[in-house]
């Protein structure tokens, strides 16, 4: 079973993926959460905590006949599971401009940052932006629970936040 759950904290420093956690921790961190919640975490055997960093975009990622994609260049948070997903269109956009100009590298290269850059800034700054959506205090009121539930997570408002990132097509968008 995996049980991930988000604790907002000013002094988490700490980046690692395997920083142990314990059940009295992660207990406290959820202290007033529901009983079924509290009865899951007493009962884990093992867990683990990171931090979730937001990092500002670089503003170049070549350099001659080197250049980065994903995670390397463009981090973001997992609040619109688009990171492998930038990865994948990172390499795809890459592979068509290497094709269209296989003896001219540095070209491709900068070509790939230049047909890219804009998006994954745009996506990784709307990842980071879904904090204040998913994290907002409606959500914790039972009062106003379903009303922000209703005016965030509507088709249309769902539509409107999302549509830009899936009508994209790293096959035949212009290099």
């Amino acid at each position: 079973m995996t049980f991930s759950g988000q604790v907002e904290r000013s002094d988490w420093e700490l980046e690692s993926w395997n920083e142990k956690g314990t059940v009295e921790e992660c207990l406290k961190d959820f202290a007033g959460w529901h009983a079924d919640i509290l009865e899951i975490i007493e009962h884990t055997e093992s867990l683990h905590k990171w931090g979730l960093f937001v990092r500002d975009a670089l503003p170049r990622w070549t350099t001659g006949r080197v250049s980065l994609l994903g995670d390397a260049c463009h981090s973001m948070v997992p609040y619109l599971g688009q990171g492998v997903n930038m990865a994948i269109e990172d390499g795809c956009v890459l592979a068509r401009c290497i094709e269209a100009a296989p003896r001219d590298p540095a070209g491709a290269l900068q070509r790939y940052e230049q047909a890219r850059l804009a998006r994954t800034t745009r996506v990784a700054s709307s990842a980071a932006g879904m904090q204040t959506i998913f994290h907002n205090p409606a959500l914790a009121d039972p009062a106003t629970a379903s009303a922000y539930v209703d005016s965030q997570w509507s088709p249309q408002k769902s539509r409107e936040r999302y549509d830009w990132i899936y009508d994209y097509d790293a096959t035949s968008v212009a290099i």
